[in-house]
């Protein structure tokens, strides 16, 4: 089930909010220097290293590993690796609390790390696939009560089993900058928020959908 789904669109955003399309959700808060710009079909969020936009914690948005969950979003990094963890998305188990959901790029390959923190502490998935600088990729991240599976542009690409619970991450979602550490510099798009897992069908008619 879809609960949230943010297009960064122009006709979406009012001042430094973009709204979310699907429901009630908060808008996305651009802060700092993040603003909209041209991108894969319509508009798209362009972030920096020290940019981020903040969508506030909200009931909908809490995300349960019991129900299963899903993420996803086209991304297209514009910088070659820094030689520093580089931010998209993170979510707090609450706000100013510990890291419930992160997704980073390797300090020195353009690869991607995801954690879940569990009540035994953090587990990851790190991808195969290598992103390309410059070009638009499609990534997926499905939780459900086995485990955790990472789609890179619609294909099966890692997956972990949880052997321990998953900590409800319900803080607030920072696109870009965390509180700790710099993000990436790119254009983020389409970002969906499910309230179930999605299967690999489901995902691959997500990242054939048109534009680039």
């Amino acid at each position: 089930m879809l609960i949230a789904h943010w297009t960064f669109d122009a006709g979406t955003v009012d001042g430094r909010r973009a709204a979310d399309t699907a429901g009630a959700a908060p808008a996305a808060e651009l802060a700092e220097n993040a603003e909209i710009v041209p991108g894969r079909d319509g508009e798209a969020l362009a972030l920096r290293g020290h940019d981020r936009a903040v969508i506030p914690a909200a009931p909908q948005l809490v995300l349960s590993q019991i129900f299963g969950f899903s993420l996803a979003f086209f991304v297209r990094v514009d910088e070659e690796p820094t030689g520093e963890w580089r931010s998209l998305l993170y979510k707090p188990v609450a706000e100013n609390d510990a890291r419930g959901l992160g997704l980073w790029l390797y300090p020195d390959a353009m690869r991607l790390r995801v954690q879940l923190f569990t009540v035994k502490g953090p587990d990851y998935v790190d991808s195969t696939a290598r992103l390309t600088v410059g070009q638009w990729a499609h990534i997926a991240f499905v939780v459900d009560t086995r485990g955790m599976t990472l789609y890179v542009d619609g294909a099966h690409d890692a997956a972990v089993a949880l052997e321990h619970p998953v900590v409800t991450p319900a803080g607030p979602v920072y696109l870009g900058r965390e509180p700790t550490k710099p993000g990436f510099g790119g254009l983020l798009d389409d970002l969906r928020l499910y309230a179930s897992p999605l299967g690999q069908e489901a995902v691959r008619a997500l990242a054939d959908q048109p534009g680039g």
